[in-house]
């Protein structure tokens, strides 16, 4: 990971991983899922809203790898603590080309490092229920499925 750099970054940073974000949402719209439409819908700047909202009160970090020659961002992890000290990964996404050069596990590594750092209480992950491959790769770090919530498909 020498051609590689790892920049950390607070809820500024967030802008420089729109790209990457709008990535892995198209990812998730091609997933066969009953909700297509939301991944259609969504935009980056309501992400980043919620995620904003989400923080308020609490912190976030951003752990972004980026190509130390060409500057293109590679892949990104966003970690938020509520006010009620609870951690969540709320995404995280590796360029296509880079997979299995171990990113995804320097960004996580980074995540739960960040939040045993800052005390939290519980540690969080969503996963579209789609996406058996991320399923996997969370259990590696010790998450496990503890509820399934179901929502209606309109």
């Amino acid at each position: 990971m020498e051609d590689i750099i790892f920049i950390e970054a607070d809820a500024r940073g967030l802008d420089l991983i729109q790209s990457l974000w709008e990535k892995l949402n198209h990812h998730h719209r091609q997933q066969k899922s009953d909700f297509q439409e939301h991944y259609e819908n969504f935009t980056f700047f309501e992400r980043s809203k919620t995620l904003l909202k989400k923080s308020l009160g609490g912190e976030m970090h951003i752990g972004m790898l980026k190509d130390k020659e060409s500057g293109i961002m590679l892949a990104y992890c966003i970690t938020t603590i509520s006010s009620e000290r609870e951690g969540e990964i709320d995404s995280i996404y590796v360029e296509e080309k880079c997979r299995g050069r171990g990113f995804g596990d320097k960004l996580i590594k980074r995540s739960l490092e960040w939040m045993d750092e800052k005390g939290v209480n519980k540690k969080t992950v969503r996963v579209s229920v789609s996406n058996q491959k991320a399923v996997s790769f969370y259990e590696r770090y010790g998450f496990r499925p503890r509820s399934l919530m179901l929502e209606q498909v309109s």
